[in-house]
């Protein structure tokens, strides 16, 4: 595992999983003990010193209840709490091992099991300073222990061997287990972290572009307005051509949308508060305003008669537009625009016949900028579309629509529009 990713461990998983696996090895190393002690005294006969064991396998019992206490605190584990609980656990076992003959019992390389975790989740010194407090143990449990009462030599050498079997088998399922636990949550935090990386560079992008729209607003001032001009006045001298007049018209309600654009977008800057109001209003000026901006689609529109107090988030209005445009570029027939509304919150689905995504389109649709084929517009209208309905705490999703085409579902909840 590389050295940054055992370093951020601690910060990768949260208390409850590491400390928690701990946990669950100190309850069995517990329980492991016990029912050794009663085997040996009671089963064997060999006589084991009973209440200095009893002793740490009662004080190990407190610090597991503490341990318990501990996980239902909602604070991250340290570095140097873990390494104590570490020290903790093999400290105890050492002492257990002192009574229980020390590096003559078969299970004494269980104390590797410790290290085995330090090395998977602190950070190098730590787990090089709970190695050399393992070895130092054994070191001394070598020369210093109380030797188990055995009369028949042949019977404890199988003994041994018996114990030395089993105690492989406990050690390899211990290892693999925190081994494959702690590499599950180690991978499941690198792809959040991914995630994270993704949207952070989405939103700079998005920043960036809101920026450039910002400066870009501001220079278009003048000359909308000045188009604006021009066009009534054109539209009044040729007021008596149809063809003409109509087209002049049409600049100038086209310069009116513009303007009306621009300044949502200052009032935007200014931090003007959004004003509540029914959601069936909200509705049918959202269509109207698109049947404005794009007079050459058509729409087929089917919205709720829905009187509730609606405050639609920041960029709603901006993110269905985008969708909607999207949609009438994608194909010549007209886009179907269907509204529903539950106690939940508001369904909004925009459908095309156009050619559609391919799978790979769809699974990056509003989270990386790409371009599609030419007139199907969906890149950056797109990307930001799903960056502000996540924001909103919304959600987008794309499906193929049976004959063909592309059905854009943009759900959002009440709690974030009331």
């Amino acid at each position: 595992m590389p050295t940054a990713a055992a370093d951020t461990l601690l910060s990768i998983l949260p208390a409850r999983a590491l400390l928690g696996r701990l946990l669950t090895l100190r309850v069995s190393l517990i329980a492991g003990w016990a029912a050794g002690i009663v085997w040996l005294h009671w089963g064997l006969g060999i006589r084991m010193p009973l209440l200095p064991m009893a002793a740490v396998l009662a004080l190990m019992g407190v610090f597991a209840v503490s341990t318990v206490w501990r996980l239902r605190q909602d604070v991250p584990a340290t570095q140097m709490e873990f390494l104590a609980h570490l020290l903790a656990d093999l400290t105890a076992y050492a002492v257990l091992l002192f009574f229980g003959g020390g590096a003559t019992n078969p299970f004494v390389s269980l104390m590797l099991v410790p290290v085995v975790i330090a090395a998977i989740s602190l950070r190098p010194r730590w787990a090089w300073l709970l190695a050399g407090v393992a070895s130092a143990y054994y070191a001394i449990l070598l020369f210093i222990y109380q030797p188990l009462a055995i009369a028949d030599p042949l019977a404890a050498y199988g003994m041994h061997l018996a114990g030395m079997w089993f105690n492989f088998l406990v050690s390899a399922a211990l290892i693999a287990f925190f081994v494959t636990r702690m590499h599950a949550g180690l991978r499941e935090r690198e792809r959040a972290l991914a995630e994270l990386r993704e949207k952070q560079l989405r939103d700079e992008r998005i920043l960036a572009l809101g920026t450039q729209a910002a400066l870009a607003a501001h220079e278009l001032a003048t000359p909308l307005a000045t188009l604006q001009t021009t066009a009534h006045e054109l539209a009044a001298e040729f007021a008596n051509d149809p063809d003409i007049g109509a087209d002049c018209r049409l600049i100038e309600q086209q310069a009116q949308a513009c303007k009306a654009i621009l300044t949502r977008l200052a009032a935007r800057a200014q931090d003007a508060p959004a004003e509540p109001q029914p959601l069936d209003a909200w509705l049918d000026a959202l269509v109207d305003r698109w049947q404005v901006l794009r007079p050459d689609a058509r729409i087929e529109a089917a919205l709720p008669r829905d009187g509730r107090v609606f405050l639609p988030p920041d960029g709603l209005e901006q993110a269905v537009l985008n969708v909607l445009n999207n949609a009438a570029d994608a194909a010549p027939g007209p886009v179907e625009f269907h509204a529903a509304s539950d106690n939940r919150g508001l369904t909004l689905d925009i459908a095309d016949r156009g050619p559609g995504f391919t799978p790979e389109q769809r699974a990056q649709a509003g989270r990386v900028l790409f371009s599609g084929k030419p007139g199907h517009g969906w890149g950056v209208g797109l990307a930001l579309t799903h960056s502000t309905l996540e924001r909103a705490g919304g959600s987008l999703t794309l499906t193929e629509r049976k004959g063909g085409g592309t059905r854009v579902r943009i759900v959002i909840p009440w709690e974030h529009a009331a």
